[in-house]
């Protein structure tokens, strides 16, 4: 019933169909690919008409007895298994498992059956490609250009000059003006993107606000979270590299430079001008202090406070952040003195 609501379901699916679609080069042995597969649930909750996966034996736990019909698994895993359950075995269940996900399910069509709806403002000179989707309460101002395949959902504002590139998909109540977003880029609801940073001058007066000039750069393939907040550069651009995936509730300042395929957790705060790296990952409720530069390969422990640049490949934790090898040493010391 929790998919009923939300989503369609294009199955069945026998096992045969679905490794030829997903794993055109799996053969099983016997009849076993003749298993007809209804959906796709987890090792706790599958039924005997569902495919899950197992990547992990900690996931085991608490299962008294795995009742799915298949399961995509690792090879030394495999043995966990009881004899019902068709063993898939591929290196990395957990990222096969989104491949059959996609085959299995879609989300709702929201019934709207034009294109671009009567009820959104769309100024004169907008650019359309083709299979647009604008929907009810959007508002896109002059000058934008928006690619093929492309949709902006309802009671979103898209600002002057703006451009969208193809297969993008905008979600609802979203504000972005002064950026560029390339193909494939998924903005889900509540992003703020291209509004002016925090940025103040203190003189004799009080604070003098410095103007911000720059745009928001956001490349191919980047999925931002909801209510997340991208702030334009001052006279810099703040850019998003290509493949990068951030959480919902982070905080990205002016003149901020992040490389690609990085994964960023909720609530980060990147400060301004901070230099990020490729495949860095950052977790949860970190923040970065303002002009540091972070390598390449590095890992950030949730929570912590990064006062200082950080070389690549290296894994930092603690507030402030250091070396993991030292913060992990440090709480072993405290934690036998707290013990005395």
């Amino acid at each position: 019933m929790k998919n009923a609501i939300f989503t369609n379901n294009n199955g069945p699916f026998r096992i045969s169909e679905i490794l030829k679609k997903v794993l055109p080069d799996q053969k099983l042995q016997g009849n076993m690919e003749d298993k007809l597969i209804e959906g796709v649930s987890t090792i706790k909750n599958a039924s005997s008409k569902e495919i899950t996966y197992l990547s992990n034996k900690n996931y085991l736990n608490g299962v008294s007895g795995i009742r799915a019909a298949a399961c995509l698994i690792t090879l030394d895993l495999i043995d966990v298994l009881p004899e019902n359950v068709v063993p898939i075995v591929v290196e990395n269940p957990e990222y096969t498992i989104i491949d059959i996900m996609n085959l299995f399910y879609k989300d709702l069509d929201d019934g709207i059956d034009s294109q671009i709806s009567d009820l959104s403002y769309i100024a004169i000179d907008v650019v359309l490609g083709e299979n647009t989707q604008i929907k009810p309460g959007t508002v896109v101002k002059s000058g934008v250009v928006i690619g093929d395949n492309t949709t902006v959902d309802s009671n979103t504002t898209i600002g002057s000059n703006v451009m969208i590139g193809h297969n993008v998909r905008i979600s609802s109540n979203c504000t972005l003006q002064n950026c560029i977003l390339g193909n494939n880029v998924i903005i889900h609801p509540g992003v703020r993107i291209g509004q002016d940073g925090f940025g103040y001058s203190l003189g004799d007066t009080g604070f003098k606000k410095f103007p911000h000039i720059g745009r928001v750069i956001i490349q191919d393939n980047v999925e931002v979270g909801s209510n997340t907040t991208i702030d334009r550069g001052s006279l810099n651009d703040t850019t998003i590299g290509e493949g990068t995936k951030v959480d919902n509730l982070v905080q990205i300042a002016h003149n901020v430079t992040i490389g690609q395929n990085c994964v960023i957790a909720g609530q980060v705060g990147i400060s301004g001008s901070v230099s990020i790296g490729n495949n860095v990952m950052i977790g949860g409720q970190s923040g970065i202090k303002q002009h540091r530069k972070i390598g390449d390969n590095v890992q950030i422990g949730g929570g912590s406070g990064v006062m200082h640049s950080i070389p690549s490949n290296q894994r930092v934790a603690g507030n402030p952040a250091r070396k993991l090898e030292s913060y992990l040493s440090e709480i072993k010391t405290i934690s036998r003195i707290a013990r005395k």
